[in-house]
């Protein structure tokens, strides 16, 4: 089991120090809690980021996609419906899975709870895997005794879930191709088929237009190094994707995103979306609404609404209402604001914010639309341009060699 490094405070005046072992770091602090520290750091020992990294490459190849997981839970909210013990349900379930990383963890968390765990603290273990609103939904339906009714609750959250993803990226499909046989096309065009002109164009030794003598200087230096080229392109793109990996270039990305026009309006509404989703979700369930916002700050994809969120959860920690703290939020439109006003005066915020974010899971495919809308006849002239361009540049000679011929 992974070991992380402590340091923590057992009264107003005293600290302590040392190591603990947990599935994950968010493990580890709610056990330092549970033991009535206030952690300060918890951090990994070197031997275990090592190990990470190992695991990491592990998960390269096994990878577990949100579609796994519904089907899990799925499966796990039908069998346990039809009275199967949980132990049980998780066995035929492991048994059942295809991917086989998933599988390995669902036999994980079978041995954990029949070892007395909780599912909710056998799923803790896998951080990685189960979001912490999964695991605060079904701890409090395990201690309400509702826990069939919560995955069923998890299940229709999942759902939309993959749903409001696949509409994006369904989207996206379109312009992503024809971005990719566009370059393509001209790749090939100014490495390989354009040359061989360029030999006949010398061994006439016509004067030729500036838009040909362009083109043949860059069919040129491609001819001899496009091998050179296609490695710049891959260590650019390799640079770039790790670059953004990186929490300034996560953080640089995410304010682009809401800076651009028709990106920011996209961006903007999945994020409402799944904020009041997740919030609703939560809240419906007898989630303390501190604890809501603090696993729904967690969830949000951008990071600057991640901190406005962290910055309403303060608010309310300080008394005030969640309609209050998001007058004060850049990036929440009035709509939201209004909706979640109408919910704290009615009592029913939970049932009011999924309103709100199924109202707003139609705007993302509305704005996706657009969207595409808008870049794909733009997509289209651009790769038309330099097409065109570089077919023109090569017939332009034609017409003087055709002279020089008939001389």
């Amino acid at each position: 089991m992974p070991q992380f490094k402590y340091e923590v405070k057992k009264s107003p005046t005293e600290t302590a120090s040392g190591v603990i072992e947990a599935e994950s770091q968010r493990a580890a602090v709610a056990r330092l809690r549970d033991m009535g520290y206030f952690p300060l750091r918890v951090e990994e020992t070197a031997q275990e980021k090592t190990k990470d990294a190992k695991e990491a490459i592990k998960k390269m190849f096994g990878r577990v996609r949100l579609r796994d997981r519904n089907v899990f839970f799925r499966q796990l909210a039908n069998l346990s419906e039809s009275g199967m013990v949980i132990t049980r349900a998780l066995r035929t379930i492991a048994d059942q899975t295809e991917n086989k990383r998933m599988a390995k963890v669902v036999d994980d968390i079978r041995e954990d709870v029949q070892k007395g765990l909780p599912l909710a603290d056998a799923l803790e273990r896998h951080p990685n895997l189960f979001p912490a609103m999964y695991i605060a939904l079904i701890r409090a339906g395990e201690t309400g005794g509702m826990l069939d009714e919560i995955l069923w609750r998890i299940v229709d959250f999942g759902e939309k879930e993959e749903e409001l993803r696949g509409k994006a990226f369904s989207a996206m499909v379109y312009p992503a191709f024809l971005t990719v046989v566009g370059s393509a096309a001209i790749f090939i065009l100014v490495a390989f088929v354009f040359p061989k002109f360029v030999v006949v164009f010398e061994e006439f030794g016509a004067q030729l237009p500036l838009p040909t003598r362009m083109v043949m200087a860059m069919c040129d230096f491609m001819g001899r190094w496009w091998w050179a080229v296609l490695l710049a392109l891959g260590g650019a793109l390799f640079g770039i994707t790790s670059w953004m990996r990186t929490e300034k270039g996560r953080w640089k990305v995410d304010t682009l995103s809401l800076r651009i026009p028709v990106l920011r309006t996209v961006v903007q509404k999945y994020e409402m979306a799944k904020f009041a989703r997740t919030l609703g979700t939560l809240l419906d369930n007898g989630v303390p609404v501190l604890h809501a916002l603090r696993i729904t700050a967690d969830t949000m994809s951008n990071r600057l609404i991640r901190e406005e969120v962290s910055i309403i959860h303060a608010g309310v920690t300080d008394g005030e209402a969640i309609s209050e703290t998001l007058t004060q939020a850049k990036h929440f439109p009035p709509l939201v604001v209004s909706m979640f006003a109408v919910g704290e005066e009615s009592g029913r915020i939970g049932a009011v914010a999924k309103r709100v974010a199924d109202a707003y899971d139609i705007e993302v495919d509305r704005a996706v639309k657009a969207a595409t809308a808008r870049f794909e006849p733009l997509l289209i002239v651009i790769m038309g341009v330099i097409v065109g361009f570089l077919v023109i540049s090569m017939l332009l000679p034609m017409l003087t060699l055709g002279n020089a011929i008939a001389r």
